[in-house]
């Protein structure tokens, strides 16, 4: 059984995560928390003034979003009635990342599912910047769907990590039960940042190999190519209906993400991306 958070706001692209999330874990038993969160700092005055004595505008706000969140649950419920799915209702007036984090530990969560939603700023043009808070602040895997993107069979996922990586990652039991539960092709490939190690000279981590054992894999490596121009010409090659990117250090996600703007621009993720965090 697996617990799984949908943080949503009603619009077109978290409803598409949701969507996607449906169709990804069918036939599993799961438990799915649609979180919709608002933070009171968002309604001015002039919101409390033109509300009534007897309700705040809070209330107002809680009383219509809970009930689309139940609407939402329901219209689920229905759709998914073959599957071992339980939705839950979940309502907060908080910070996004804050909620989030609260959300993930009462409810022992496993996968944050969120779409991303093409944020024009060129510094979060990868992810809209709830879901880039989320990703560096919670300490959860977390699933993002590319806007407008539609669930397709999962056969082939790449796992890319850094040089040397002692792979620890919290939500790799997830990870793993994907592989199973998807009988997918599993990738993997190395990132070096050393300039003098030949491609050809690298022997294969043996951190992957134990990691791996029980999942047929095939391995690449490659040095020196800007992550992300590396990373978009992989998934297109093979044809990657999933990719999962270990997170080591800010560092390595800042260098990963947010190079150039026109390497953000031109090279950003078309395919849904499972971010794993390390261990402390």
């Amino acid at each position: 059984m697996k617990n799984i958070l949908l943080p949503s706001d009603f619009s077109r692209n978290s409803k598409n995560a949701i969507e996607y999330a449906m169709e990804f874990f069918e036939n599993e038993e799961c438990h799915f928390y649609i979180l919709n969160i608002q933070k009171s700092s968002e309604y001015i005055t002039a919101d409390l003034v033109a509300g009534s004595q007897s309700d705040s505008v809070y209330d107002s706000i809680a009383k219509d979003n809970k009930a689309l969140i139940h609407n939402l649950a329901k219209a689920l419920s229905k759709k998914t009635k073959s599957q071992a799915y339980t939705f839950h209702e979940l309502f907060d007036y908080d910070d996004f990342v804050s909620a989030i984090k609260q959300a993930v530990k009462i409810n022992a969560i496993d996968l944050i599912i969120m779409g991303n939603n093409g944020a024009s700023d060129a510094s979060e043009v990868i992810f809209g910047s709830n879901t880039l808070q989320v990703i560096r602040h919670v300490d959860c895997p977390v699933l993002t769907v590319p806007e407008h993107y539609s669930y397709s069979r999962i056969k082939e996922i790449l796992f890319s990590m850094q040089d040397e990586e002692e792979l620890s990652f919290k939500g790799m039991d997830i990870f793993k039960d994907i592989l199973t539960m998807h009988k997918c092709q599993l990738n993997v490939l190395e990132l070096d940042d050393n300039s003098q190690t030949k491609t050809s000279e690298k022997e294969e981590n043996q951190s992957i190999q134990k990691l791996f054992k029980d999942y047929p894999y095939t391995y690449f490596h490659l040095n020196t190519i800007p992550g992300l121009i590396v990373l978009n010409t992989t998934t297109q090659l093979l044809k990657i209906d999933l990719h999962a990117v270990s997170i080591e250090k800010e560092t390595f996600l800042k260098r990963l993400f947010f190079g150039s703007d026109t390497s953000q621009l031109a090279y950003k993720t078309l395919i849904p991306l499972l971010f794993l965090h390390k261990d402390n």
